[in-house]
């Protein structure tokens, strides 16, 4: 370039620059987004946590610190939080990681049906899905202590206790980790497996020296996401530990919450509290990481094979149906009842119970907003997500790292929290948000966000840079580049992401709770003022009706997308 005129050099100084402008122009957007989605409310939190603002003129005081650290009740939630959403992560990556092993990459009996089957947990508003469990497992009255009683057992099912909490919370969570690792199972080239059985290893064996290791990414990201997602559970701790007051953060965050007037500062130091645990797990996912490579993508097509299990399929099949019975089938079986039944047990059973509850047009109304919320914002938070996992993963950019750790913090603070910061943000700022549909979008893509940047990142990191450089070599910029070349391969990532994204949306609750007006009730919304007034036979009926319109809305995706759903092998490219 040195040998070129001064008016050529120019010319391809310009044309190089024009080509960084699209991914300069994204780059300002999202850093102007997230200062606005996320750090505002986060200081909004932290402010109410070292400020007194209840006497009218704001000073800084310790006393919201004092009172959490000086009470044995919030040392006990803390203690509480660790041990059932540190089991839970354990239960849900295991599960997660297994079944998604056995419906990617084996012959598993009827694994299609089942794996779809499998992701309807998502679509159960957890606080719904904790009394679907409170009706099964409960010491007295649980259906299923009852048939063991019945049978001369003794009922020792106790889903009222830390142990049956974190089964639960577990049992509920595995679908979002099966989620990611698949994903990444379906990017991954499978050539090594193939070597390692030709060497003479068990399926078992080469799924645990070779396939879990490449996943480790992936891995990681879902046990961290389990983790972050059951310190923030709001409904199932409620439900399932209230009547022991076994409470866990989020607990006494709700508790303070409905105290007059509301005890902002105490809630926003144990805010601040699972900000610091999910930190830290953050931290530590990235040192059990390291610098290792993990690439398993490169410019040399691929076509997955399955794992030929003999016998063994039809165990990995039975495994997967008890799954699905018992945390799936089961559950929905006491809602169908409970939805048939003119009160809770009644004994009379009538389809004209449960379509009675469904004939409002307020219930179709608050439906239509919330699939519209959920659209919008499931699509704002991938975009954003996408944007964010290639500034982290594939640029050198200073602060991407700080930038990644900002974006994660909201997961691990409880909707509540976080609706709080927003409303206390908002409120503030002279424009038309507050109390409109606007901030219940901004409150989801500010806080979930994150979760497409995890399911997103662990995809990209396994694509070579070589594909993308071969691009840039044959004169494409970074956006073509991005869309024609590194897009395809993580297409299933993205897919997976909006799911989740959407699957939060629709149950979403303790965050809207804070923001919500009559013109935006979200039906999470109306399901929770059915619970809140003891009528189990409509919360039925409406959580029935918001799970059928999700598993409509993943049944259309999958159909749309089930040609994506795995790379294709690589065509060559072409220069303009």
């Amino acid at each position: 370039m040195a040998d070129l005129p001064l008016s050529e050099r120019h010319a391809v100084q310009r044309h190089r620059f024009m080509q960084q402008v699209p991914a300069i122009m994204a780059i300002v957007l999202i850093c102007c987004a997230v200062a606005v989605l996320v750090i505002a409310p986060l200081c909004a939190v932290l402010y109410r946590a070292v400020f007194d603002a209840d006497a009218g003129t704001p000073s800084v005081t310790g006393r919201y610190f004092a009172e959490v650290l000086g009470k044995r009740i919030y040392w006990d939630a803390l203690g509480n939080t660790l041990f059932v959403s540190g089991g839970a992560a354990m239960i849900a990556t295991l599960l997660g990681v297994s079944f998604a092993w056995i419906f990617e990459r084996t012959d598993t009996w009827m694994r299609g049906v089942l794996q779809w089957i499998s992701q309807l947990p998502i679509f159960i508003p957890p606080f719904v899905g904790a009394v679907a469990w409170a009706l099964l497992a409960a010491p007295r009255s649980g259906i299923m202590n009852r048939l063991l009683a019945a049978l001369g057992l003794p009922g020792v099912l106790d889903v009222y206790s830390r142990w049956g909490m974190l089964m639960v919370i577990g049992l509920y969570l595995a679908p979002y980790v099966m989620m990611i690792v698949a994903a990444a199972l379906r990017s991954m080239d499978p050539s090594l497996e193939e070597a390692a059985q030709v060497c003479g290893l068990t399926p078992l064996q080469t799924m645990r020296r070779i396939t879990i290791p490449l996943l480790t990414p992936a891995v990681l990201s879902g046990a961290v996401l389990a983790f972050t997602i059951a310190i923030g559970l709001f409904g199932t701790p409620v439900v399932l530990g209230w009547s022991r007051q076994i409470l866990m953060l989020t607990s006494r965050i709700w508790i303070g919450s409905q105290e007059v007037p509301p005890n902002y500062g105490v809630m926003a130091v144990l805010s601040i509290y699972l900000l610091a645990l999910s930190s830290f797990t953050t931290w530590l996912q990235r040192v059990l990481i390291g610098k290792r490579v993990y690439t398993t993508i490169s410019g040399k097509g691929f076509r997955p094979r399955l794992v030929e299990l003999g016998a063994w399929r039809w165990a990995t099949g039975a495994l997967a149906a008890l799954y699905v019975v018992s945390t799936i089938l089961a559950p929905i079986a006491i809602l169908i009842a409970a939805a048939l039944s003119r009160y809770t047990w009644s004994g009379e059973y009538s389809f004209t119970t449960a379509i009675g509850y469904l004939q409002s047009d307020d219930v179709w109304f608050t439906l239509q907003n919330s699939v519209l919320i959920s659209v919008v914002s499931a699509t704002a938070a991938t975009l954003a997500g996408i944007v964010i996992a290639w500034i982290v993963v594939r640029t050198r950019l200073r602060g991407k790292g700080l930038l990644e750790y900002v974006i994660l913090l909201p997961i691990s603070m409880p909707g509540i929290a976080f609706g709080v910061g927003m409303l206390l943000f908002w409120i503030n700022v002279p424009l038309s948000v507050y109390g409109t549909t606007l901030i219940i979008v901004f409150a989801f893509v500010g806080r979930f966000t994150a979760y497409a940047v995890r399911s997103v990142s662990a995809s990209l990191i396994q694509v070579h840079p070589e594909l993308e450089e071969s691009a840039r070599v044959c004169g494409y910029g970074p956006l073509r580049t991005f869309t024609q070349i590194t897009l395809p391969l993580i297409r299933a990532s993205v897919i997976a992401a909006w799911l989740l994204l959407f699957s939060f949306f629709m149950t979403e609750l303790s965050m809207v709770v804070i923001l919500y007006t009559a013109a935006d009730r979200t039906f999470s919304v109306l399901a929770f003022e059915a619970w809140n007034v003891g009528d189990f036979s409509r919360l039925a009926s409406y959580s029935l009706l918001q799970m059928a319109v999700g598993i409509v809305f993943m049944a259309i995706l999958k159909t749309c997308f089930r040609s994506w759903s795995a790379p294709r092998s690589m065509q060559p490219v072409t220069p303009n």
